[in-house]
């Protein structure tokens, strides 16, 4: 007598199954939250080389002038200085009355993606604009690069001091200090300049 052979049964292991099952929900979670993660605070797609920065801040300091100089009113944006220092920056504009500079204009500034700062034009009987100062929150994300292009964010205390230029944008020398609290950079003429400025906000 001729016997079938018997017949396999298979089964889906419950063990594989919640395995297969984590795994796609980790992929879905990873798929939303993935660009969350590679966006957040000092990643490479947040990081603001202060070099561009400078550029961009010198850029905002030639139309500035360009706006005084198409009869702007200025008297009212100082006016409004302390709000835009509370706004973006929670701190005042620096005095820079011994060095013999005055606020003349003010503005908020959009220096890079998601980075404000206020940007105060200080002048003197000799020149319109001697020197610009921009405040903007320190949060570690305005990064120098070093001799390997490594970004490197300012620990409080740490300078920074470099030419900036432009095509048809006269050289600026820029200098940014951190102090944890507060970006500050200097725009003017030259070094000197900026060290004038700059020893009233050390």
């Amino acid at each position: 007598m001729q016997h079938s052979p018997p017949t396999r049964t298979s089964s889906i292991s419950p063990l594989a199954t919640a395995l297969t099952l984590a795994c796609v929900a980790f992929a879905v979670v990873l798929g939303i939250t993935g660009p969350r993660l590679r966006d957040r605070h000092g990643s490479h797609q947040q990081d603001h080389p202060l070099a561009e920065v400078a550029l961009v801040a010198a850029l905002h300091e030639r139309r500035a002038e360009q706006d005084a100089e198409r009869g702007r009113e200025r008297d009212a944006a100082l006016d409004r200085l302390p709000s835009m220092l509370a706004e973006v920056a929670g701190r005042s504009a620096p005095d820079l009355s011994p060095a013999g500079l005055s606020p003349i204009d003010a503005r908020i500034v959009e220096l890079a993606p998601a980075l404000r700062g206020v940007m105060v034009s200080y002048g003197s009987p000799e020149a319109a604009t001697a020197a610009t100062v921009v405040l903007m929150p320190d949060r570690g994300d305005v990064v120098r690069l070093d001799g390997f292009g490594r970004a490197l964010p300012l620990a409080p205390g740490d300078e920074w001091l470099e030419t900036v230029s432009d095509e048809g944008l006269p050289g600026r020398t820029a200098w940014a200090m951190a102090d944890g609290r507060t970006l500050w950079l200097v725009l003017a003429d030259d070094r000197a300049d900026v060290a004038a400025v700059a020893r009233h906000l050390r």
